[in-house]
């Protein structure tokens, strides 16, 4: 029907859900790394269609490559540059 309203999951179930901080969710759909949105505007509560977040844990999984540490330019991406120059030089 098209007025039904879709359940929406709240930060802190989300959190649960993935065992990450609320600190960490609030900033990760700031930033637009995990679909969220903001109800009535930019100030309003912040809320997850749980199917966009099944989603987003689906791509993620197809992402992962098994023994791949971090991303390029991560701290320790650069810190391996930084030792390799060492040795070179």
């Amino acid at each position: 029907m098209p007025n039904e309203s879709p359940d929406l999951l709240t930060p802190s179930e989300v959190a649960a859900r993935l065992r990450v901080s609320r600190t960490w969710l609030y900033d990760a759909a700031k930033d637009g790394r995990i679909p969220s949105i903001r109800l009535c505007g930019g100030e309003g509560p912040l809320r997850f269609v749980p199917e966009d977040i099944d989603e987003w844990i689906a791509e993620a999984r197809a992402r992962w490559t098994p023994g791949y540490r971090a991303r390029p330019g991560s701290p320790s991406v650069l810190a391996q540059a930084v030792v390799g120059r060492r040795r070179r030089a």
